[in-house]
């Protein structure tokens, strides 16, 4: 009977040992730590803050852990050494200007993974009746375009603005050497604009405004070009191959957190606004928020994305602005060597 007993324990404890071996062995995705995401307290990032109540971390069988950083940390953190964070949101015009200094070491690169929302509210506005309207003509003709081009035009140099320029110049087979550009910032270019010594300005959403306000007009906006700034989810190369599949959940979390809030603005920004009015230095209300969204697309699904952000002939295609921003890049010496064009993960509906 004791040495039933014995045997019976022995035999009960190699099965504790090797139920905890198995238990052990399930796949890292199930067991890893949380995947922690830079984000800064922006309208358009805020809505991320809307998964956790919706259940999407359960559905998704992610655990995600949010970092408000500012925005102009965010890329830097990803590339040290600690592990302030696993992936963050950032432009892919900064990423790809800070390409080279961001990746000096060359082992484990910053990759640009994924689009996920377009900056489109960029233009130029005039006073002068005498400014071609280039939207109005969509593609305009080079001697349209070289029309454009004969009045004095005000952007900060190395902006997207001034990268829009590029592109319209660029497109029409107008050499950037026989473009002059006044380097000025919004603000004075606007004021100049108004007073006349300006034929056209940079604007963001705010000078837009205030431009047609004033009575002025819109001549060339970012979004009839299909130009714009794709803010997207960055990350280290080995950090991509380690935590692909959490990536990918968080992609359709982004999607489905972005198309509750949108689905009816006026009441599902409940948790979005307590989280700006807790982080972010800007006090919006519902109005200033949706104002500020105005300047953007925000694309509701993955299919979306894929299609518009994605694809060759997307509007906003990642392949096609990347190469508008290298060529401009390249061709003013901003960089000596051209960074590659970034290839999305394929995330699939």
């Amino acid at each position: 009977m004791r040495k039933f007993t014995i045997t019976g324990a022995i035999v009960s404890v190699l099965l504790v040992a090797f139920v905890a071996c198995r238990v052990d062995d399930k796949p890292a995705e199930q067991k890893s730590e949380p995947l922690r995401v830079g984000i800064s307290a922006y309208q358009d990032l805020a809505m991320l803050t809307t998964y956790k109540s919706l259940g999407l971390d359960t559905k998704y069988g992610i655990s995600v852990d949010l970092v408000t950083l500012d925005w102009e940390k965010i890329i830097p953190s990803l590339a040290s050494a600690g592990r302030t964070v696993d992936v963050g949101f950032g432009s892919l015009i900064e990423f790809l200007t800070k390409y080279q200094n961001i990746n000096t070491q060359g082992a484990d690169p910053l990759v640009y993974v994924f689009p996920m929302y377009v900056f489109k509210g960029g233009g130029f506005v005039s006073f002068n009746k005498a400014v071609p309207n280039l939207d109005e003509h969509i593609p305009p003709s080079p001697e349209l375009v070289k029309n454009f081009f004969a009045f004095k035009i005000g952007a900060q140099k190395n902006s997207m603005f001034d990268m829009l320029l590029f592109s319209v110049s660029e497109r029409a087979g107008i050499p950037r050497n026989s473009v002059h550009i006044i380097d000025t910032t919004m603000s004075d270019g606007l004021l100049a604009a108004e007073h006349g010594s300006l034929d056209a300005a940079a604007a963001g959403l705010t000078q837009r405004n205030e431009a047609l306000r004033q009575g002025g007009r819109i001549v060339l906006t970012m979004d009839k070009f299909g130009f714009a700034d794709l803010t997207g989810l960055i990350a280290k190369k080995s950090t991509v191959t380690a935590r692909r599949s959490d990536i990918e959940k968080l992609v359709h979390i982004w999607f489905d957190s972005v198309n509750f809030v949108y689905s009816d603005l006026d009441h599902n920004l409940t948790i979005p606004m307590a989280y700006l009015a807790a982080k972010s230095s800007t006090k919006y209300t519902i109005e200033t928020y949706k104002d500020a969204l105005e300047a953007e697309y925000l694309p509701r699904t993955v299919s979306d994305a894929n299609r518009d952000l994605i694809a060759a002939d997307g509007k906003f295609s990642i392949g096609r602005i990347s190469k508008d921003v290298i060529g401009y890049l390249v061709k003013l010496d901003i960089v000596k060597t051209a960074p590659p064009v970034p290839e999305p993960l394929v995330i699939k509906p």
